[in-house]
């Protein structure tokens, strides 16, 4: 018989913090900002349902894009 205080292991359905880059406009409002830097997440990263825990711009810009967008450092859940 399995005791509940024996069993090690991951519980289904928590989201666990994941670390990434992504590009977002920094000139955006601060929720547009963090939806643009999900949808990114999810769009290179084979996820879904991605929650932005905090995001740091490392000062690296990406000219390429007009508007210039930003790298930044992204902490997440999915």
């Amino acid at each position: 018989m399995l005791h509940i205080e024996e069993y090690v292991g991951i519980i289904v359905g928590v989201p666990q913090p994941h670390r990434a880059k992504a590009l977002a406009n920094p000139d955006r409002p601060h929720g547009a900002l963090i939806h643009e830097l999900e949808r990114y997440i999810e769009a290179h990263h084979d996820v879904t349902d991605v929650n932005v825990v905090s995001a740091t711009d490392t000062g690296q810009a990406d000219t390429t894009h007009k508007p210039v967008r930003h790298w930044y450092q992204v902490t997440y859940e999915a």
